[in-house]
């Protein structure tokens, strides 16, 4: 058994208790016993070793618009750093805020909070560090929440300093009128000088002194941290760290519905959740690519894990689509990753290898399948042969030292995590947890070799389950326990701020987290995501479909980049909007409509022509349900009518996707009234395949 089940722990509705092995009794006891805040953790990193290459980014030439090798920040100048940052933010606070201004009635109404928006930098960790060092908290801000969720956030939070990228000062200004609280704004990037980042490039010695008279007529004091780490080099402080009941951070949870909800973390919740991730058999001395955004407890945990066991981080370059430069540039041990960005990896290493034409493929797939027969007999990841002769040329792409891969946000499809393990010749775990429980209430073992679950709970978690009777789920239900997942662990949330009647429903009676998500414990002791409570709707004639799973499986297709899947109470099918993946729906489209094709395009061969011919939307529907009937669905959960849609949801330009890559669903909906109306007018007429 994977896990421990505590005896004579199940009670009527609710399933024995689920416990990680090396914590029987439910408790942490771990190495780092000692650090109890965030800002201890900093300092004993620090302390580990102060000559530490700590922190590192990639040199960025202005004149060429190149990046170069990585440049690091030792231990001991990031601590140098943040102690300059503090004093001078500290004197910033004086100067232009005003007393108090925190979570006013609360346990917390004596610290500040101070605002970070930027993609991932050095500069937004140190900023953290610093406010820590003050005794305050942070409130971050996605980097690509659109205009109307900064304004809420900046609003509801009270922020009166915002800390962020140059570029994102414009946005902040624009909205000034609406953000009565905003008083300072220091840019991560200096306002003198040679540009740092992409992002600075714009602002030109004429374009920063325009910033400076908008702020002034604002009423906002504009700084840069150059600015500010002179002001706290000129006058020193001592220290105010902050106690393991203070606030650590208010994280916003990224908003698939309405407007985001802020969960208050304390100090010692995030340094109990980042320890039980060190305990949990995490790799030592982690050198850790970051990218996914730091403004979520997922990412920020597991780069807080490294520093905890030793590792240094390297930050990426700024655009997403340089992520695999940036990895051979780093070379890193350890890649964070969501489904989205791991199905992606898949195909394109599928579209090398196994579905590569002549020799090469049938090489490929002769290798690939011998590893995962050796995978699944428990042999792990490593193959002699083929390794030398495949996998190491793929594990190049990068850098060439992976050792690691960690999935979460959502279920990874069992087919892919297991084809990733053996051709990165990797450990590739997958994690399970929510904003709520800081990201972290199960992971797979290390040395797993089977898939389709995530794991047993973290050291220090207990998980059990509860019945759902209105959906037939039930901790009694044979040969598996199932029904809806809670999670009891110090480092749940302390609450929504300003919102304590959601407060009150996140949690069950005994302090159990209430999740939301349907699970059942599986044989060999995982944790097994099989259904989900929200984002379930009810068609016309009374089935109850749970849109998300649906679509992870319609995802599976080597067609499909993205997939929303809806539903009305008063329609008896379902609909979709389905944006395929170019690389592999061009060739296939094109041979389906053939050279006749006519559109009102130039070329009936690109992209958006392809979506609109009747032809192709018609095979790519009949495929998706052959792919739904191979699946196991039922005839109500087959898509019944497509949008096919040529541009990729993202975050910033049509605001369809959350920070995390999960589905904004309202947003989606509003956005695609048109299409979902026209589909439903039309009546869904069944593909081929149905």
């Amino acid at each position: 058994m994977r896990s421990y089940l505590v005896p004579g722990s199940a009670e009527p509705g609710f399933s024995a208790i689920m416990r990680h092995p090396a914590s029987k009794d439910g408790r942490l006891v771990d190495e780092h016993g000692a650090v109890t805040t965030v800002y201890e953790l900093f300092h004993y990193a620090v302390a580990q070793d102060p000559e530490r290459r700590l922190i590192g980014r990639r040199a960025f030439d202005p004149a060429t618009r190149t990046f170069g090798e990585y440049e690091w920040t030792t231990s001991r100048e990031a601590a140098q750093a943040v102690a300059e940052l503090a004093a001078g933010l500290d004197q910033v606070y004086e100067r232009h805020a005003q007393a108090g201004g925190g979570a006013a009635g609360l346990p917390y109404a004596h610290q500040q909070g101070l605002g970070l928006y930027s993609i991932n930098r050095p500069e937004w960790l140190l900023a953290d560090f610093a406010a820590q060092r003050m005794g305050r908290y942070s409130v971050a801000l996605y980097d690509t929440l659109g205009a109307d969720a900064v304004e809420h956030v900046v609003r509801h939070a009270g922020l009166q300093v915002v800390a962020c990228s140059v570029d994102k000062i414009p946005r902040l200004l624009r909205l000034r009128a609406r953000l009565p609280t905003l008083r300072a704004i220091v840019s991560m990037d200096a306002l003198a000088g040679r540009a740092r980042s992409p992002a600075a490039l714009p602002f030109t010695a004429g374009a920063v002194h325009v910033l400076r008279e908008w702020a002034a007529a604002a009423g906002v004091a504009l700084l840069d941290v150059d600015e500010v780490a002179a002001m706290g080099r000129a006058a020193p402080r001592a220290a105010r760290p902050p106690r393991p009941d203070d606030l650590c951070t208010i994280c916003y949870t990224s908003g698939t519905t309405g407007d985001p909800k802020g969960a208050m973390v304390t100090h010692g919740a995030y340094a109990h959740s980042v320890r039980a991730g060190a305990a949990a058999a995490a790799m030592p001395a982690e050198l850790h690519l970051s990218f996914l955004p730091l403004a979520h407890c997922y990412e920020r945990n597991t780069l807080l894990v490294g520093l905890l066991r030793g590792g240094r981080v390297g930050f990426y370059s700024g655009d997403v689509l340089r992520i695999a430069d940036d990895a051979q540039a780093l070379r890193p041990t350890v890649l964070l990753g969501v489904p989205r960005l791991f199905n992606r990896i898949y195909d394109r290493i599928a579209a090398e290898t196994v579905r590569a034409p002549g020799l090469r493929g049938v090489v490929a797939r002769a290798a690939l399948r011998q590893k995962t027969a050796r995978l699944e007999a428990g042999g792990g990841v490593r193959h002699a042969l083929w390794d030398r002769v495949l996998c190491d040329k793929i594990r190049a792409f990068f850098g060439g030292r992976l050792e690691m891969l960690i999935s979460g946000s959502a279920p990874l499809d069992p087919h892919v995590l297991s084809f990733l393990r053996v051709a990165l010749a990797a450990v590739v775990r997958e994690g399970y947890g929510s904003t709520e429980c800081n990201g972290a209430a199960t992971v797979s073992v290390p040395d797993e070799h089977t898939a389709g679950h995530v794991g047993v709970p973290f050291p220090g978690v207990d998980v059990r389950l509860r019945d759902v009777p209105d959906m037939g789920y039930r901790a009694t239900d044979r040969p598996l326990p199932r029904g809806e997942v809670l999670v009891r662990t110090p480092h749940t949330f302390a609450g929504y701020y300003r919102d304590e009647p959601r407060t009150l429903e996140a949690y069950d009676a005994g302090g159990w987290l209430v999740t939301g998500d349907i699970g059942q414990f599986t044989a060999d002791g995982n944790l097994q995501i099989i259904d989900r409570r929200k984002n379930i709707l009810k068609l016309a004639q009374g089935e109850y479909v749970a849109v998300e799973y649906l679509e992870t499986v319609y995802s599976r297709h080597r067609l499909v980049q993205t997939i929303f899947v809806h539903g009305d109470s008063l329609q008896s099918f379902l609909v979709a909007v389905v944006v395929p993946e170019p690389d592999e729906f061009l060739p296939w489209a094109r041979a389906i409509a053939g050279p006749t094709t006519t559109t009102d395009d130039d070329d009936s061969g690109s992209l958006p022509a392809l979506c609109r011919s009747p032809a192709v939307v018609r095979a790519l529907l009949d495929e998706l349900a052959a792919l739904g009937r191979s699946a196991g669905l039922q005839g109500f959960e087959i898509v019944r009518a497509i949008h096919c849609e040529p541009t990729p949801f993202d975050i910033e330009t049509n605001g369809l996707l959350t920070a995390t890559l999960k589905i904004r669903r309202t947003v989606a909906r509003d956005h695609y009234r048109r299409q979902i109306d026209k589909m439903y007018a039309e009546g869904g007429r069944p593909s081929s395949a149905v």
